[in-house]
């Protein structure tokens, strides 16, 4: 076979083509593939580059369950208001309607939802409480039923919540065990820009609760 790599050993006058140009004409053929494959990579890794700055898409969904995409996220990036009730109800049940089973998982969704001030003031508090050793040890589960929600101030970096709601702690190894309370908790919530790791654009910045009443 007749290549251009086997015409090309004999413009250059070596001998003995016939012996070694079969080798010589697949090497310069990996080369030519190698150097396709290393353009090809490159391309690859600048179009991965675009995409993670892009950002995410945001669905926002009303109380009524009507779908919108957001595209525009420069003049729309605020969080409306079902997405703020949304946020603070779903923060409130990972961080305190606690499981045994799960525990690792809910506080580490709550933490991912906090800024880093609130983790650290958190962190400390529930580990000199003892509250996640008791539920991890004793079998303790929980529930929680809102009953009532506000937003109580609204700026362009800042929203202050509330939420009433019935917590019930329960128990795997004592089905009779019950604790029933009517708590208020109080949500600081800090208006950041959305990104993938915080699609929802906004951070718990600080956590009050307060118990209203034993039931």
């Amino acid at each position: 076979m007749n290549t251009f790599f086997h015409r090309r050993l004999e413009q250059m006058k070596r001998r003995y083509w016939e012996v070694f140009g079969d080798l010589e004409a697949q090497n310069e053929f990996l080369k030519i593939v190698d150097l396709i494959l290393i353009i090809l990579l490159f391309l690859t890794l600048i179009g991965a580059f675009f995409l993670a700055k892009r950002p995410p898409v945001v669905i926002r969904v009303s109380q009524v369950g009507e779908a919108q995409a957001i595209n525009d996220l420069k003049t729309n990036n605020a969080p409306g208001e079902y997405e703020v009730f949304d946020f603070a109800r779903t923060f409130t049940k990972r961080f305190r309607s606690l499981n045994s089973y799960t525990l690792s998982s809910d506080t580490a969704e709550a933490w991912n939802r906090m800024s880093e001030r609130c983790q650290k003031i958190a962190s400390k508090e529930l580990l000199e409480s003892g509250f996640l050793a008791r539920f991890h040890e004793t079998g303790l589960f929980t529930e929680i039923e809102f009953k009532e929600e506000a937003i109580e101030r609204d700026t362009p970096t800042y929203t202050r919540v509330w939420l009433i709601g019935v917590r019930n702690i329960l128990s795997y190894n004592d089905p009779q065990y019950k604790e029933s309370s009517l708590f208020k908790a109080e949500i600081l919530l800090k208006k950041v820009a959305r990104s993938r790791k915080i699609p929802w654009g906004l951070l718990v910045e600080d956590y009050r609760e307060i118990i209203l009443n034993k039931l």
